[in-house]
């Protein structure tokens, strides 16, 4: 009689299926902290080469310390007392300078100076800038015109020993965006808001505060170059290059100058010229030298109208009535 069979056994179910996600994120995040790794060492060696081959033309670029961190979806660069500058004087330096930006957006970095800066002006000396917030954001550094954006929040802004005062001592927001766009022109718009006007400054005699919206198009942008802002200035200008007025406004005390067109170029003397049409809209008005402005009267003449804002002769003129120097650019 033939012996009973064995009592078949339990099938054993493979576990590579449930350790395989595992060991895929595994694999995965290995993959991507050595392209994080690569990436920040590539960061640090191009700002190396970089400030280094403006060193040679003459700029400065410094730093005491540098670290990349942020893994594993940033790059978090430091930057401890940074300084940089060109050779006509123009710099800009801060205790510390932090950027940001992310892998997958290489040519895009955020700025941002959390214990302020210091601005050096040729022949002007130097500035404190402090404020609740000072950034910055540079993108399309891989093309030949880079937009550029700035931003500062309940400024203050005081003349370092050896520094002349500016043209306004504090402001709740200050903007500059300068945006690359076609046939070879930029659109760069500069916004103050609650600009608390220096007192020795002419301005002063006229208002205590100032708000401006100042929207502008730039031709011949390529021309922008030369070894220093001065030259690279008066590249621009001989090459045609003009700035014309898309929209502004203007608040002064009491005075509201709204206007758009003209053309502005830059003068041998570094200082703003050509004429820009306004007009007058009603406020309370601004006494100028005893002269009422604004939508009443001066001697008997309504300015409630057209009135120019001209740049000539290095003087700033709203019509016929000088206000200060005009912008002095380089």
């Amino acid at each position: 009689m033939p012996e009973p069979s064995a009592s078949p056994q339990p099938k054993r179910h493979r576990r590579f299926w449930l350790w395989a996600p595992y060991v895929a994120v595994l694999a995965a995040l290995v993959a991507w902290s050595g392209v994080w790794l690569a990436m920040s060492l590539r960061t640090q060696s191009e700002l190396n080469d970089r400030a280094k081959a403006l060193r040679a033309r003459g700029y400065a670029a410094s730093w005491s310390g540098m670290k990349v961190d942020g893994w594993p979806f940033r790059l978090d660069l430091t930057l401890t007392q940074p300084r940089f500058g060109e050779p006509s004087g123009w710099a800009v330096a801060a205790p510390v300078l932090k950027g940001e930006s992310m892998p997958y957006t290489p040519g895009r970095w955020i700025l941002v100076a959390p214990e302020g800066l210091t601005l050096t002006r040729p022949g002007k000396g130097p500035l404190a800038v402090a404020g609740r917030a000072i950034r910055a954001s540079v993108g399309g550094l891989d093309t030949p015109q880079p937009r550029f954006s700035f931003e500062g929040l309940d400024l203050s802004l005081s003349p370092a020993p050896g520094g002349q005062p500016t043209a306004f001592s504090a402001a709740d927001r200050l903007e500059m965006h300068l945006q690359p766009g076609p046939d070879d022109q930029a659109a760069l718009l500069v916004r103050v808001e609650d600009a608390k006007l220096e007192p020795s400054t002419n301005l002063a005699r006229l208002a205590t505060t100032l708000d401006l919206t100042w929207d502008s198009r730039l031709s011949h942008l390529s021309a922008l170059r030369g070894r220093d802002w001065p030259s690279a200035v008066q590249a621009w200008t001989a090459a045609g290059g003009a700035m014309t007025m898309a929209n502004a406004k203007i608040a002064l005390g009491g005075l509201a100058l709204e206007g758009a067109g003209g053309s502005l170029t830059v003068g041998p003397d570094g200082r703003l010229r050509g004429a820009a049409p306004m007009t007058v809209r009603k406020g309370g008005g601004l006494n100028l030298g005893g002269l009422h402005l604004g939508g009443v009267t001066v001697g008997g003449l309504s300015f409630s109208g057209p009135m120019p804002l001209k740049f000539e002769d290095g003087r700033v003129w709203f019509g016929a009535f000088p206000i200060g120097p005009a912008l002095k650019v380089y």
